[in-house]
């Protein structure tokens, strides 16, 4: 595992420089070879996580180097622990086990029936369609009273392990101690399982068909009927699209708010398995006949790539990232070889990062400027001008994005249409434009050498390309300048999706509560300041913001994200003010007291209105840590309870941590860790408005690289879902 974390990290030390990788995009690989691990063994399966991976070779389970993980030589099926800690084993008729990955032969759960013997035999009496490939074994073992298990997944934040069998459930387990927390009963047995990253969705192969089951209340959200027996499934990162492949030989992509057919990709040849999302949803990787993998582009339906295998024995092949470095990896096998690709050559989703940016931009210039009056306000923003900034935004951003593409597009003369006096001026890969040229100055224009493109403007079209929008084009044979102006004719995508829009009154209500949420964070500053407790050296920072979103039955929803977050910028100060070398104890700092003394009084005022009774509320805890080494152990009273495999998020990464009375703590992910859960605590304890919404809390981790106290700071988001009603 050492060994891997080695070449995953990063590739790229700081975000992306949209503009020169795609400079770079035209000269490299799309996807390359990383690095190969050969084995002595046959590989028969394998899972990974971003740093973890293991395989299965006819039975016997081992780690990268050939490592034995178990010395079980009956293992059928593995899935990992999303957080590296763990896998699960299926192992024919035999209860699923889980297995630690650290350490050899160490079981840690075993997935025991915990019914009664007479509400499992009403169970086993129940009718229902056994279809696939492990029909006649199941008929044969249910005939015997026998349960076994059928296929597993994990949700994608460890939160949930989910379980088949063939009496046709689906049973969702915790995965602290493994407990069945719920039985759903299906109409067929389930022979392949995927949990949507959002947990809205459990989608259950069966046969000819997919149910997908609500996760929250566990009914049946839609049955999809399929032309062919499915063999798997899977969901984007984004939960926003579900890929399927059968056994006529057919991909299928499906929207999840409607679980409409918006793909079908029947042409690729072969027998077709393994589908993977890349991280950002543009592309998509199937195995074809166990000899090559195919990397399909969403937005235009073609092949990207097709990476073709002599050796043969691909079983699979799984796109996922390093977030910490912003790198994109894809992990497939040979027949005794585990191949690692680097998959950092394919163009990024250019449309999702424009929208971000776009709508980063328009949050700041709806807001009041310093000194504006409500009259100019109301002239300035309106759903008028609104629209005309939005555009201003997304052909800049866009512009940005693009680069200076006509330089590596090299620009070549069309056809001239002497009907219409426009001149087609062609590029390698940008769409043509055509110029109104008058029919005397044609020949002026040679082969288009001669040009220099001027102050150009881009946009993106919906196959995510980008297209000139705009752009003068100078003949320097003649010195005339001609202009092709397209912006206003030219389809705006991204901004002509209903899915995110925010009518302008909500935003500027979000803005009108940040304000009010900077008064009341003013207000306790000073409070502190009287009491001496802090100083002008810690600063507070409060923010609103309106996310759109989807709910589990498709529907558009407004959720609402307040944002707080402290720091001491002094590291003088920040013993005094912040927690102490090595603290942990939310208490102990006044910096951390007073972020809470916000969000209390403002939880319990003005917002409370947004917290009723069994509203969903998110809660993401980002404590922090410098680099100071701990020296020997930090005791734990476990005051904020015991934390065995943890999932958490380490730089973006998921990953799992411990900290017990026993274990203390010896690393600085430990104590920031402490740090977050000091701020749980205390959400849990004093803020009564939360008391009764139903919360979900997440734990993020940054550890800084340099040594000092001004590095010790925590971040709360507060996502209330379907906070604003939708008209």
């Amino acid at each position: 595992m050492d060994e891997m974390k080695m070449w995953l990290y990063p590739i790229k030390k700081v975000a992306l420089c949209f503009a020169a990788a795609l400079m770079c995009s035209h000269a490299v690989a799309q996807v390359e070879v990383k690095r190969n691990f050969p084995s002595d063994f046959r590989i028969t399966a394998f899972d990974n996580t971003t740093f973890c991976t293991a395989f299965l070779s006819d039975g016997a389970l081992l780690a990268i180097r050939d490592i034995p993980i178990v010395d079980l030589r009956d293992v059928d099926k593995i899935a990992f622990n999303p957080t590296g800690s763990s896998l699960a084993l299926m192992r024919g008729k035999k209860a699923v086990s889980i297995y630690s990955f650290r350490d050899r032969n160490k079981k840690l759960f075993e997935l025991k029936e915990q019914r009664k013997s007479k509400e499992l035999k009403s169970r086993k009496n129940l009718e229902f369609h056994i279809a696939g490939k492990y029909g006649a074994e199941l008929m044969k073992s249910a005939s015997k009273g026998d349960i076994v298990p059928v296929a597993m997944c994990y949700g994608a934040d460890a939160r949930n392990f989910i379980v088949s069998n063939s009496l046709g459930e689906i049973i969702v387990y915790d995965t602290k101690e493994y407990l069945p927390q719920t039985y759903i009963q299906g109409k067929g047995v389930a022979t392949f399982l995927a949990m949507s990253p959002n947990n809205y969705f459990i989608a259950a192969a069966t046969g000819k068909g997919i149910d997908i089951w609500n996760f929250q209340t566990k009914e049946l959200r839609k049955s999809i009927p399929m032309p062919a027996e499915v063999t798997e499934l899977t969901f984007s990162a984004d939960a926003a699209q579900m890929a399927v492949v059968t056994t006529d030989n057919r991909l299928t992509i499906l929207d999840t708010k409607t679980w409409d057919k918006v793909d079908i990709f029947d042409k690729i040849g072969g027998t077709l398995s393994s589908p993977s999302f890349h991280p950002e949803g543009k592309y998509i990787s199937v195995v074809k006949d166990g000899n090559a993998i195919v990397i399909m582009n969403l937005k235009n339906s073609i092949p990207e790539q097709t990476l073709t295998d002599e050796q043969g024995g691909v079983l699979a092949s799984r796109f996922f990232s390093n977030k910490q470095s912003n790198d994109i990896f894809m992990l497939s096998n040979r027949t005794k070889e585990l191949v690692f690709w680097n998959a950092n050559g394919l163009n990024p989703f250019f449309g999702k990062l424009m929208s971000k940016e776009v709508d980063a931009k328009m949050n700041e210039w709806v807001k009041m400027m310093q000194g504006e009056s409500m009259e100019d306000y109301a002239i300035r923003v309106n759903d008028e001008t609104r629209l005309k900034q939005q555009q201003l935004f997304a052909q800049e951003v866009a512009t940005e994005l693009a680069g200076d593409r006509i330089s590596i597009d090299n620009p070549f003369i069309g056809e001239y249409d002497s009907s219409k006096s426009m001149l087609n001026i062609g590029f390698n890969a940008l769409p043509a434009i055509a110029l109104e040229v008058p029919a005397g100055e044609v020949s002026d224009f040679k082969d288009g050498k001669n040009l220099k493109f001027d102050n150009a403007v881009y946009v993106l079209n919906d196959r995510d390309e980008f297209e000139l929008a705009y752009v003068e084009v100078r003949n320097e044979t003649t010195n005339k300048v001609y202009i092709y102006d397209n912006i206003g004719r030219t389809k705006l995508t991204a901004l002509e999706a209903d899915d995110n829009f925010i009518p302008l009154e909500i935003m500027q209500q979000a803005n009108r509560e940040e304000v009010q949420l900077k008064e009341i964070k003013e207000a306790v500053i000073e409070e502190k300041k009287q009491d001496k407790l802090i100083t002008e050296n810690t600063q507070i920072d409060v923010k609103t913001e309106v996310i759109p979103g989807v709910d589990a039955d498709g529907n558009k929803i407004l959720n609402y994200k307040v944002g707080y977050q402290y720091e001491v910028i002094n590291k003088e100060f920040s013993a005094k003010e912040d927690f102490p070398s090595g603290g942990y104890d939310i208490e102990r700092s006044n910096a951390a007291m007073s972020l809470m003394k916000i969000i209390k009084n403002a939880f319990e005022g003005d917002f409370s209105k947004y917290l009723a009774e069994g509203k969903q509320v998110k809660v993401i805890i980002t404590g922090s840590a410098d680099a100071s080494p701990i020296r020997g152990r930090i005791a734990y009273d476990g005051q904020y309870g015991d934390f065995v495999d943890e999932p958490y998020y380490k730089n973006g990464n998921l990953d799992n941590i411990t900290v017990t009375r026993v274990t203390g703590i010896t690393a600085n992910e430990q104590l920031a860790l402490m740090r977050a859960a000091g701020v749980k605590n205390y959400i849990e304890k004093n803020v009564t408005t939360l008391a009764d919404t139903k919360n979900e809390y997440e734990y993020h981790v940054e550890v800084a690289k340099e040594r000092g106290g001004e590095f010790r700071k925590i971040n709360v988001e507060f996502v209330i879902m379907d906070a604003f009603p939708v008209k």
